[in-house]
């Protein structure tokens, strides 16, 4: 369970990209993104996988945006 919402900190440039790639197209297929950077950022809570693809969670928008 997340205790708080990660920062652009906590994320490396990689995965910072990643975000923001999901957050601007709102979903993106599920094979568009590298296993790791996926596992870890749905771990975060940033995104989660729906539907045959990712979307971006409201805690994903925010840190996407700072």
């Amino acid at each position: 369970m997340m205790e708080r919402i990660p920062g652009a900190r906590d994320l490396t440039a990689d995965e910072m990209i990643s975000l923001r790639s999901i957050v601007g197209a709102s979903f993106t297929p599920n094979g568009q993104l590298n296993a790791s950077r996926k596992k870890r950022l749905i771990a975060l809570g940033l995104i989660h996988s729906t539907m045959g693809g990712l979307m971006p969670t409201p805690a994903g928008r925010i840190v996407a945006r700072m």
